[in-house]
């Protein structure tokens, strides 16, 4: 059988889910966390561009800059905030929110008609993107 880079087209299945409880409460919380790791790189990066403006060496200013340089990874962001430790977070939602920022900036810079990242605001629709991490012998009943 052939793999899926060697066929000339690619399969894709779009499939609707009836989560459990259990797996309810975990995408919520998932996806909040998605949704706050977002919001803070974007707050993170409008107090950096501010205080950049600051043409003065003062050094209460050059260590804010600092650390918040420090904070734009997804593990210095978790050790920072301590409820983004929750074992029931998976750690690829954090850095598949912070590769979306980065991406956002990148269309931003190519496009300009789309404007900065803004926030994202909470809405009903639930949603947060993991990666694939199981393979021949593990198996998917992690719920």
């Amino acid at each position: 059988m052939k793999s899926m880079s060697k066929l000339a087209y690619h399969f894709g299945l779009k499939m609707r889910i009836y989560p459990s409880t259990k797996q309810k409460q975990i995408i919520q919380v998932n996806s909040d966390i998605s949704r706050t790791v977002y919001n803070k790189m974007v707050e993170i990066d409008q107090e950096l561009y501010h205080l950049k403006q600051v043409k003065l060496p003062i050094d209460t200013i050059q260590a804010r800059i600092v650390d918040l340089e420090s904070r734009k990874n997804a593990r210095n962001m978790s050790n920072h905030y301590q409820y983004m430790q929750d074992k029931r977070i998976d750690s690829l939602t954090k850095a598949n929110a912070i590769q979306n920022y980065q991406k956002a900036w990148k269309l931003y810079r190519k496009v300009h008609k789309a404007g900065t990242p803004n926030y994202h605001k909470k809405s009903y629709r639930q949603s947060y993107q993991t990666n694939c991490q199981y393979g021949k012998n593990k198996s998917m009943d992690m719920f």
